[in-house]
């Protein structure tokens, strides 16, 4: 079960899919309670989701705890979020994530290319595949990093649309504790930015590049109009490293 560099990046196993359900839906019940009580999240749009049989969903990344957010914000549906191979190659920590959905991308230019096939796979069984497109998880940063190309690339390649999810953090009323929004927005196809020429079947990385920067000022002018704030930003969260990595 646990996972070993070359292997399938997602465990189509039954056995394992089974266990994956009997882990995640008690443990995403009380994970949620707990980001609850922390920050008095909200999760804004969600009906935007139900029309999307398959899609990319895509955020800002400013907690440990986001993929709990993320979760919250599709379930009963469950979602893959990728993260970095590092995390997976820590000892049970790595096999937690993996149950719980995690989907490790090897830090290589091949594995980018090699991700749509392993989202393909992925989106048999779950209807989204989540991205932090930053790369690195900035703590309450409000100020969204330049992105990553992986998650549009996925998109464009499986002729999916991207949901933006943007996370807020508001003051409470004593203006001293962060609180947490959602804001989910309107799928955006690549088809809008002929990410993929349709005589060819070939991808356009720079269609894609502009791809992924519209979605990330959609995600910064979201923040800006919800009010975020800036005095939360506590800086980049260390990385977790495992062995091997």
């Amino acid at each position: 079960m646990p996972y070993k560099k070359g292997r399938p990046l997602i465990d189509s196993n039954l056995f394992f899919r089974a266990a994956s359900a009997l882990v995640f839906y008690p443990l995403m019940i009380i994970a949620y309670s707990i980001y609850y009580v922390f920050y008095r999240s909200r999760i804004i749009g969600r009906s935007k989701l139900k029309n999307c049989k398959k899609a990319v969903l895509v955020s800002n990344h400013t907690t440990f705890l986001d993929p709990v957010l993320m979760s919250a914000a599709v379930f009963p549906r469950r979602s893959f979020h990728t993260l970095l191979e590092s995390v997976i190659l820590v000892p049970f920590l790595g096999t937690l994530c993996r149950l719980l959905g995690g989907v490790p991308v090897p830090p290589s230019i091949r594995s980018m290319f090699n991700l749509p096939k392993e989202c393909a796979r992925g989106l048999m069984w779950r209807r989204f595949v989540h991205f932090y497109p930053e790369g690195e998880c900035y703590i309450r940063n409000q100020d969204v990093f330049p992105f990553h190309p992986g998650a549009f690339l996925v998109a464009a390649e499986l002729d999916i649309p991207v949901v933006p999810l943007a996370t807020v953090f508001v003051p409470d009323k004593s203006g001293t504790k962060p609180r947490v929004r959602l804001y989910i927005s309107d799928p955006v196809h690549p088809d809008l930015f002929e990410c993929k020429n349709r005589d060819t079947g070939k991808v356009d990385l720079k269609a894609v590049r502009r791809f992924s920067e519209h979605v990330r000022n959609l995600i910064q002018n979201e923040i800006n109009r919800r009010g975020g704030s800036r005095r939360f930003y506590k800086g980049a969260m260390p990385r977790v490293v495992g062995e091997g990595s």
